[in-house]
């Protein structure tokens, strides 16, 4: 708990320093949460490059707004709700980018501003990689309603405690274990029949 506590110091002392402009400060930062941002943003992209330019959004974000932390909460819960949120933003700019698209084209029009995103920007290895399986269960959480599929990835994924998420999500404990279970319970339903299969 100790530990815990000079830790969270460490890093809020880290985060002012960054607010000052403070490139050695930042660059530690960089260091110690760079592979955590990357795999989050993964997680909701389920593209290399995409998680890339998310995981440097984030940390930009990060330079630019470390003068409004509150010290109330833990840098780690401060930088991993920056990240859900550009994650989430992403998504619906790309969903909205993807309708429009579509009725670009349904409208029979020629627009270069629109382009329906390419599967063929993932590598030949990261085909290899998704096994059908693991596309299946990747298909299964991505169709869980939005709140209760940011606290079982960030529970599942990224080993957060019911109170982390929480204060990520800024909700009560309770509400973020009901989310997991109604996760839980939603992916039994669609996986168990699939389960039985093989």
């Amino acid at each position: 708990m100790e530990n815990q506590r000079l830790i969270k110091l460490h890093e809020q002392e880290i985060l002012q320093k960054i607010a000052t402009g403070d490139i050695n400060a930042f660059k530690r930062l960089f260091e110690k949460y760079q592979t955590s941002v990357f795999n989050l943003c993964y997680r909701f992209s389920k593209n290399r490059q995409e998680a890339e330019d998310l995981c440097q959004d984030v940390f930009l974000k990060i330079f630019k707004a470390a003068h409004t932390f509150r010290q109330q909460s833990h840098p780690s819960t401060w930088i991993y709700r920056i990240t859900i949120n550009l994650c989430l933003n992403h998504k619906r700019k790309k969903n909205r980018h993807t309708w429009l698209s579509l009725q670009d084209l349904a409208q029979g029009k020629n627009s270069q501003e629109h382009d329906i995103e390419d599967d063929s920007q993932i590598t030949p290895i990261e085909q290899l990689e998704l096994s059908e399986r693991e596309k299946i269960v990747q298909q299964a959480i991505k169709a869980l309603p939005k709140n209760q599929r940011i606290a079982f990835i960030l529970q599942r994924y990224e080993h957060m405690s019911v109170k982390e998420i929480a204060e990520i999500l800024g909700c009560s404990e309770s509400s973020v274990q009901s989310r997991l279970s109604r996760a839980r319970e939603n992916l039994a339903k669609k996986l168990l029949p699939l389960a039985r299969e093989i």
